[in-house]
């Protein structure tokens, strides 16, 4: 399968970009995070929604206890301060450099294979001359497979 024909398209993530630009960017797309691209044109890194939650919004106590929590937890709420400065923030501030690529050349098998070594559910298409060609989620697998085979 050509993997090009289910990617998503999506904008890069670039110093200065601000998370709610990043969140925008996700939602219209639908995918849970975007490469960034460094001030050099590289692409060094993913700007992942879950990783500028989990660092801004979650105490690691709650993380390491989650199962221990109740059902509501007001005490522990996200302060709509808090989120307006989060939302404001640099990406730069939370790129991820553990990220999954793939050449748009390689088999659906390979994005599989290499979504499970990164334990990630996307991955982004970059060719040999470093040009990014979109995102593809483990949804758009699963997609492609039921309008192939079901």
């Amino acid at each position: 399968m050509d993997l090009l024909k289910f990617a998503n398209d999506t904008a890069v993530a670039r110093p200065g970009m601000k998370v709610r630009e990043l969140f925008r960017e996700c939602i219209r797309a639908d995918v849970p995070g975007i490469p960034y691209r460094d001030a050099s044109g590289e692409i060094v890194g993913k700007a992942s929604m879950r990783y500028v939650m989990r660092e801004s919004c979650i105490p690691e106590f709650m993380i390491r206890h989650a199962r221990l929590l109740g059902e509501r937890v007001d005490a522990l709420a996200i302060p709509e301060e808090k989120a307006m400065r989060m939302l404001d923030k640099d990406v730069a501030e939370f790129v991820f450099s553990d990220f999954a690529v793939i050449t748009p050349n390689s088999s659906m098998t390979k994005a599989l294979a290499v979504m499970e070594k990164h334990d990630t559910t996307y991955l982004f298409l970059v060719d040999e001359n470093h040009q990014y060609h979109g995102t593809i989620t483990i949804m758009h697998i699963a997609a492609r497979l039921m309008e192939e085979y079901d």
